[in-house]
């Protein structure tokens, strides 16, 4: 699945208190990220493990190749 290219939005003039406030909130929020370590055993709909997949396949890589490929296991 191939996406088009959009242009970049320009960036927001901020100054550098603005630009360390933001520095700081984002390191606050990915500080606070922990690895799922527990499962339940519910199944997961089709379309919500589709969305995911679609969602990951429009990750950043170099130059746009997305070297990647998934694949869903539907039993234990």
């Amino acid at each position: 699945m191939s996406f088009p290219s959009r242009p970049y939005p320009r960036l927001p003039a901020l100054s550098d208190e603005e630009r360390i406030e933001r520095a700081r909130a984002a390191f606050a929020r990915l500080s606070s990220r922990r690895t799922c370590r527990e499962f339940t055993g519910q199944p997961v709909p089709r379309e919500v493990i589709e969305a995911a997949i679609s969602a990951a396949g429009t990750a950043p890589s170099g130059a746009n190749h997305q070297p990647w490929h998934f694949a869903v296991v539907g039993s234990p």
